[in-house]
């Protein structure tokens, strides 16, 4: 099924490009002398209730001798929450945060302990007053523990463009997508139409919910292959990823849109929680956690214009960011709330309705002139 679209992003370029930038960021610690030496990036790491050395060692890429090396309240001493320790980091992982964690129905406690890459029994030792057979609206203390990410974002030309934080390679490559040339995205996404428009075809990936409303420029097609298998990727979100309508195979009206005229815009439902059913219209039962990492992903491709979301839950995606570690700056640059819905600010807007889907609006390439934003 796969091959190779020379116009767009080639995945083994995108990844020796990524690996090429990863280890240029890390390049931070002096060097053996007389010998080149690994490269690393210094970092402060806090340690939370029940993590042990080894878990810290593999976290970050190292071993246990050398954190006991660079820290000396290690040396003979049991090793205790709250300490900070120095690394010279191999891998660059967002910070582990302590973070309250609501129930929702029909959460398990191996679920919640997946959803934020902790053991369960340390989710246990953290609520030692919460019963096993818990309730929805109990809180529990969780300390999350993000996993590395490489979040090099790359051109539809294959060129990579600056990260803004520091993370650690994926080694997975991603597929190549056979996406044929000549789909042309021709005016606005609210006054256009498609030329030569490209059917995005069945796949594991997800599940195109109508194939007659599936069509778009070749651009498009490809961002959005790359993107949802980076997601999975980088994720293991394993459940259904139901994609709605792109445009018509020609472009134009499409009621009852305003938009999806020209090829460039995608509707996608969230993602669920596991067990939820697949026709429920609640807030509570997308997982946001998922949800935030499938947004990441479409913005590392550089090549997204918006992220369209109902305000009233960019809430829940907030807090699924700090839950991940995300930075202030990250976050700020990705989602619009709380600064107001009329608020031009982050690449995820306000968009009436969008309550269980994101619309994401791909930007025209700068090879077809007649495409307009």
């Amino acid at each position: 099924m796969f091959g190779v679209w020379t116009t767009g992003v080639d995945a083994e370029a995108r990844d020796r490009a990524g690996t090429a930038q990863a280890n240029a960021a890390n390049d931070a610690a002096a060097p053996q002398p007389g010998r080149a030496g690994p490269r690393v990036t210094l970092l402060q790491h806090r340690v939370v209730p029940y993590e042990s050395l080894e878990d810290i060692a593999k976290r970050y890429g190292v071993t246990v001798e050398e954190l006991k090396a660079w820290n000396r309240i290690l040396k003979g001493k049991v090793l205790k929450a709250g300490w900070n320790l120095k690394i010279r980091a191999r891998i660059v992982a967002p910070p582990r945060k302590k973070t309250t964690y609501t129930v929702a129905y029909g959460d398990t406690w191996g679920e919640i302990a997946t959803r934020f890459n902790v053991p369960e029994g340390d989710l246990h030792r953290w609520n030692p007053k919460v019963a096993r057979q818990f309730r929805a609206g109990q809180r529990l203390t969780v300390y999350t523990n993000p996993k590395p990410r490489n979040i090099i974002a790359v051109s539809a030309k294959g060129e990579p463009k600056a990260p803004e934080e520091e993370f650690a390679e994926n080694d997975e490559p991603l597929p190549k997508f056979d996406v044929p040339g000549g789909g042309v995205s021709i005016g606005s996404p609210n006054r256009g139409r498609l030329s030569g428009g490209v059917q995005l075809p069945d796949s594991d990936l997800y599940t195109v919910r109508r194939p007659e409303e599936s069509w778009g420029s070749s651009h498009t097609i490809l961002q959005l292959q790359t993107a949802i298998a980076d997601f999975r990727r980088d994720s293991g979100y394993a459940g259904e990823l139901l994609i709605g309508a792109i445009s018509l195979e020609h472009g134009g009206r499409f009621r009852p849109h305003r938009s999806h005229q020209s090829g460039r815009d995608v509707d996608i439902r969230l993602p669920k929680r596991s067990g939820a059913s697949r026709k429920s219209d609640s807030q509570n039962d997308i997982d946001w956690g998922a949800s935030w990492q499938l947004i990441q992903s479409f913005a590392e491709t550089g090549e997204v214009e918006y992220i369209f979301l109902d305000y009233n839950r960019q809430k829940r995606l907030l807090e699924a960011a700090k839950d991940a570690g995300a930075t202030r700056s990250e976050i700020e640059k990705m989602i619009q709330y709380p600064r107001g819905r009329s608020k031009n600010a982050g690449i995820v807007r306000h968009a009436e309705g969008h309550l269980i889907h994101i619309h994401v609006r791909i930007k025209c390439p700068q090879t077809q002139a007649r495409c307009e934003t």
